[in-house]
């Protein structure tokens, strides 16, 4: 038995967490908040042992004398079965191998026979401004996703940005890559790395859309072949989404799914499950308040100046409602259903784990997930970061409103 590599341990606010990343997220695997005897555990279990040897040496560290053998033995086994029954800790480990990317192979092949290599030659250069990153679209003028309209730039030069990245789009598929490691593999995306680069394939797209994204974040080739239709626009549109966010992260920025209005100058965040009742609670804001709805349902938070804002993005969801501005962020409010309207404050180490979980940012490594939650821990230190169950009566947004001006 021995330590799932999928999983870390992170100390968030003083209390320590054993929490999944990568494909374990994706898979909808739940992380253990843990304690001392925890964090023993699995340090100890950083090589393979078996539970006698774990008993053995777990007993001797804690100075277990024989009466108390027994009761420590069982004590110990609950534990560790715990552990195990949370996929945390596992027998053997299978090493990732080169599945997905050899089906991707057998489909490019089939591809390029049946289109006989067409090549579209109506190139076009556009130029978009996103949280203060330059992103340079190179490719058909006929694939540009017309999301981006609102966030064009004709004069980069003048504007101050933190970084660039050029997006290229090839009329054609690219060559068979070789094998590599499998870092996420699901019905909507497979990531597999390369040596010097992320192939993201998506599975969902009704074309077949392919992006080698370098590591650095500075250049995503994207590959799809022509007609560039509306499937392919959607498709397309939303895989620049994953992209863009793997070089914000870079940058200490990070998207919370979420919906957001404008109040007292500053943008409130309302976070949840689907079906919790974000874009419901929002809508009762503007109908009583006159509370103007940013964005329907993603946020990129970030710091500047060592204040927490919010970055206007194309990406909205269903919902059509986004803003390309800039605003202070005044607090994150994580929204559940409830019988009666009331706020539920929670501890540090709660605020920081349960909005980390509302991420969509790139997860699929250790460092990523660390990433994500560095941010988190900067955000939330002097925000309002609370619990809200609420009905759909207009009293929820009344209850929500009375806790700001509390706060504030």
């Amino acid at each position: 038995m021995k330590q799932n590599s999928s999983f870390i341990l992170k100390e968030i606010a003083g209390v320590p967490y054993l929490l999944p990343y990568g494909q374990m997220i994706a898979d909808h695997q739940r992380g253990l908040k843990t304690n001392a005897t925890g964090v023993y555990l699995w340090n100890l279990l950083a090589k393979e042992l078996s539970m006698d040897e774990i008993i053995a040496e777990s007993s001797a560290y804690y100075e277990v004398s024989e009466e108390e053998l027994p009761e420590f033995k069982e004590e110990i086994s609950k534990f560790v079965n715990q552990l195990k029954n949370y996929g945390i800790l596992v027998e053997t480990e299978t090493p990732a191998s080169g599945y997905a990317v050899t089906k991707l192979g057998t489909s490019r092949e089939k591809s390029v026979k049946d289109t006989s290599g067409i090549i579209d030659t109506n190139v076009c250069q556009k130029q978009i401004i996103i949280g203060g990153i330059l992103l340079t679209y190179s490719g058909p003028a006929e694939a540009f996703p017309s999301e981006f309209s609102d966030f064009l730039t004709e004069n980069a030069e003048a504007t101050q940005v933190k970084d660039n990245q050029t997006i290229v789009l090839h009329s054609e598929l690219p060559a068979e890559a070789p094998p590599g490691r499998v870092l996420l593999h699901n019905a909507e995306l497979n990531i597999i790395e390369q040596e010097n680069y992320y192939l993201l394939h998506f599975p969902m797209a009704k074309k077949h859309l392919e992006i080698h994204l370098s590591k650095d974040g500075h250049t995503a080739h994207c590959y799809s072949l022509p007609p560039y239709n509306s499937d392919f626009h959607y498709a397309f549109f939303h895989a620049l989404r994953l992209v863009f966010l793997y070089l914000a992260q870079k940058h200490g920025m990070a998207a919370l799914h979420s919906a957001s209005i404008l109040y007292k100058d500053k943008l409130w965040l309302f976070s949840g499950h689907s079906g919790m009742g974000k874009s419901t609670h929002t809508n009762l804001w503007k109908e009583q308040f006159n509370t103007p709805v940013i964005n329907g349902d993603l946020n990129l938070l970030a710091m500047e100046d060592g204040t927490p804002v919010v970055h206007g993005i194309p990406w909205c969801g269903t919902s059509g409602i986004y803003d390309t501005g800039t605003y202070p962020l005044g607090g994150i409010i994580l929204v559940n259903r409830g019988t009666t309207d009331y706020t539920e404050e929670i501890t540090a180490d709660q605020k920081q784990l349960l909005v980390s979980q509302r991420l969509i940012s790139p997860s699929w490594t250790k460092e990523q997930w660390e990433k994500n939650l560095e941010v988190v821990e900067n955000i939330t230190e002097d925000i309002l970061v609370c619990k809200l169950f609420c009905t759909k009566e207009k009293s929820a947004a009344v209850v929500m409103r009375e806790r700001i001006a509390k706060e504030f």
